[in-house]
């Protein structure tokens, strides 16, 4: 439940009966007009029977867009002002350090700009797939390095800077997909600005935040980072998940983890939650447990301590996992983590192994 300007939102759809009436009601569940986006857009993106009369259809397509616009919006503007420096660039150290694969859920860019500082990841093969950046669509310059990623970025439900040439229908082509960034590029390609955003389409390549998942399938991108996923996951010998809640209500992420986690010990798993209560850290539990039944106690860390650092990763066969700044390692794997918790605050992560075919 948030704001998503909810008044512009309101504003948007006046006079538009059947798209007003929807927005009420969701606003109407929560005393300070405030909307659950994902229960929304589910509802306007997943039409039942009886939508199909009248202007209803037009009208919650219309609505839809502006839940997109308003969600763009609210990723946008919380990365204003936000320094790529600090915490985060010690945890895109750390995982430069380890080799490790960065499996995401989140949209915004701040991880990416931290690995290219790093040295060891780029934009044009870090993703999964290689992503042209947007100034090609307006210059044959080739500032950037041509080499692959050391390190993979997995962004499981697309992301903001990734963007559509124009001209190109949904499902965007691969080769359509290029990424527009102002932190992978150099001080001239600013003034090109204008000109890159004409050549592209209205709106990233990303999957919205409805439970319905059929846009993982539809867009080739994803279809291709999401077997990228599953490959680095099965061929892995830890992983961590970082700050992720395991919602019950994201089964396409449940059926990802279960499957190709199926063959790893239970002990090699390792959750880092947020939790800081002792309902919030059952529930943290009940919900790993619901994939991976038989974690050990002593796998979860289920409140970011002041001094907290990275996961450590290890590939099957060799391990990886020299313990630094005091982290107290056991069996090649972290048994806590050390220095701050802004990094872990901002992500939803899953750390892996990069040795997967």
């Amino acid at each position: 439940m948030d704001d998503f300007d909810n008044d512009s939102l309101v504003e948007s759809v006046r006079g538009l009966p059947f798209a007003s009436q929807l927005l009420e009601a969701e606003r109407n569940r929560h005393r300070d007009g405030f909307i659950n986006i994902e229960r929304l857009m589910t509802r306007v993106h997943e039409l039942m029977p009886y939508d199909y009369t009248d202007s209803a259809v037009d009208e919650y397509t219309f609505l839809l867009t502006e839940l997109k616009r308003a969600f763009l919006r609210r990723i946008t503007r919380a990365m204003d002002g936000v320094r790529v420096e600090g915490d985060v660039i010690s945890f895109a150290k750390r995982c430069a350090d380890l080799g490790a694969t960065c499996i995401t859920f989140n949209y915004d860019e701040l991880l990416d700009a931290a690995l290219r500082a790093t040295g060891h990841w780029n934009a044009r093969w870090g993703y999964g797939f290689f992503c042209r950046p947007a100034s090609d669509t307006v210059s044959d310059d080739k500032p950037e390095s041509q080499k692959c990623s050391d390190l993979k970025l997995l962004k499981l439900h697309g992301s903001v800077n990734w963007w559509p040439r124009l001209g190109y229908a949904d499902p965007v082509a691969l080769d359509a997909i290029v990424h527009r960034d102002v932190w992978s590029g150099v001080a001239h390609r600013l003034q090109r600005r204008d000109d890159v955003a004409r050549h592209l389409g209205p709106s990233p390549v990303i999957v919205p935040p409805v439970l319905s998942k059929s846009g993982l399938v539809a867009q080739p991108a994803l279809r291709l980072v999401w077997k990228r996923a599953f490959d680095y996951l099965s061929a892995a010998d830890a992983v961590t998940f970082l700050g992720y809640s395991f919602p019950p209500t994201d089964i396409a992420a449940q059926v990802l983890f279960t499957e190709s986690l199926s063959d790893l010990p239970p002990g090699h798993v390792t959750v880092v939650g947020l939790e800081d209560d002792d309902r919030g850290i059952a529930t943290l539990k009940e919900s790993y447990r619901g994939v991976f039944p038989e974690i050990p106690e002593d796998r979860f860390s289920s409140k970011v301590q002041p001094r907290m650092g990275s996961a450590i990763c290890s590939r099957r066969g060799r391990s990886r996992s020299t313990p630094q700044h005091g982290l107290a390692c056991r069996s090649g794997l972290p048994t806590r983590w050390s220095r701050s918790g802004e990094a872990a605050k901002r992500y939803n992560l899953t750390l892996v192994d990069a040795e997967a075919a």
